[in-house]
């Protein structure tokens, strides 16, 4: 694929940036968009215990909301086939949806790199808007920031990026697992230090907690506002350690890209495969590891069996990641699959959209602004509402394309990407 890169640069030097344009339905990748469809869901139904409670705070603490029969069971199939599942999708599509646009950009415009900073730059704006005036549990904002290191291996080899990648995955594995288990002999040792040290974060997540239930649940729209804000930093607190496992996402798909593997499945097919197997044998077999170290645990976070919970859900998590993707790779090279699969496309094509528009439905059933239900729904429930939500998203994915060629928001990030308004209707 370098060489084809060099070749499209050496053609692109009299093209300017007015010339590039968005990808048209016809260049589409189709399966990609399936495959971002059925992400989307995933991250729904992850994504409903955020938008109903304050569970990430309830995380920190080691402890659960809803300790009920049904919501324990789903809370179960959450944790092995969901959690942290459906992010790791979208951030290898991230990289691998840079190496196609990247391709397509050198044979458009002799500055493709300063194409694809102004669209981060758009995105960005989004993400922001996104995560201080709707939802605090914005992703676009961190895939924005860690996308601008995405050139700076646009011309390594997919022997070096894949290097990259699994050092720095492994690397931050290996480094927060051994961060864990000295937690765990501090407090072995001498308890009263580690509670000691302990105390004010735990006593920072209880206000968190408190402050949630009232702001979400019964407080002003300013109050809201201030309490999002608070949640949004709180999440930008953590966004180094997505660098070590979010970004070497993104190289895996930079690295997929240039080996033109989605591009060409039917060449890639004995890999795929291969991918698919081993995906699904580490990567179900730590999501179960995870699910008995989590009830081991039994809310200690800083135990023995945590450091081993912390190294099973980033294995397990990446694992199941690319045995989902390839699965719906696999079965979409049959007949009647890509009909099957067809209202998801629909769904994939305008994925940023249908991702803000769940925040924005969501927020508004359970926030006091709308139908005031924060706090009140379980783990079961909220799965049956995840899913009746995406089936509306589905019909209305496709009624929209029946009409339109973008959607809404994609239109909106094309259009300053690129400087231009483009037309919307088909």
């Amino acid at each position: 694929m370098q060489e084809q890169i060099d070749t499209m640069n050496n053609q692109a030097q009299n093209i300017g940036l007015s010339k590039a344009e968005p990808v048209l339905a016809q260049e589409r990748i189709e399966v990609l968009d399936v495959i971002r469809g059925f992400a989307l869901l995933g991250i729904l139904i992850a994504n409903m215990a955020l938008f109903s409670s304050p569970f990430v705070y309830f995380e920190v603490l080691g402890k659960s909301m809803w300790t009920g029969l049904e919501d324990t069971i789903v809370s179960s199939f959450i944790i092995l086939f969901i959690q942290g599942k459906f992010y790791t999708i979208f951030s290898f599509l991230f990289g691998l949806g840079f190496a196609i646009f990247f391709e397509r950009a050198l044979a458009k415009t002799t500055k493709p790199k300063l194409l694809f900073y102004r669209r981060l730059f758009v995105l960005l704006l989004i993400g922001l808007t996104h995560a201080f005036f709707i939802w605090y549990g914005d992703i676009l904002v961190t895939y924005a920031l860690l996308g601008f290191l995405l050139p700076l291996f646009i011309n390594c080899k997919p022997k070096t990026i894949l290097i990259w990648a699994s050092s720095l995955f492994f690397g931050f594995i290996l480094l927060i697992t051994v961060g864990i288990v000295l937690a765990a002999l501090v407090k072995m040792v001498n308890e009263d230090i580690f509670t000691n040290a302990m105390q004010p974060v735990f006593a920072n997540m209880e206000m968190r907690i408190e402050s949630s239930f009232h702001a979400y649940g019964h407080g002003t729209f300013a109050e809201i506002m201030t309490q999002r804000a608070s949640d949004t930093f709180f999440g930008y607190s953590q966004v180094f350690a997505s660098v070590f496992f979010i970004f070497p996402l993104f190289l895996l798909g930079l690295y997929a890209g240039k080996m033109a593997i989605f591009q060409n499945i039917e060449a890639n097919l004995t890999f795929i495969k291969k991918t698919w197997k081993w995906g699904l044998v580490i990567g179900l077999g730590m999501s179960i590891v995870k699910l008995i170290c989590k009830n081991l645990m039994a809310g200690d976070l800083y135990s023995f069996y945590s450091a081993f919970h912390t190294g099973a859900t980033f294995l397990g998590d990446a694992g199941l990641c690319l045995f989902f993707m390839t699965s719906i790779v696999l079965l979409y090279r049959s007949r009647k699959w890509p009909f099957i699969f067809k209202p998801l496309a629909y769904m994939g094509r305008m994925a940023l959209s249908n991702y803000l528009f769940q925040s924005i439905v969501c927020t508004t059933i359970f926030y006091s602004y709308g139908l005031g239900f924060y706090g009140k729904v379980g783990i079961a429930l909220g799965l049956v509402l995840a899913i009746a939500i995406f089936i509306i998203q589905l019909f209305i994915s496709k009624f929209w394309f029946k009409h339109f060629q973008f959607g809404p928001v994609e239109w909106l990030w094309k259009s300053l990407t690129y400087g231009k308004l483009f037309g919307m209707k088909r």
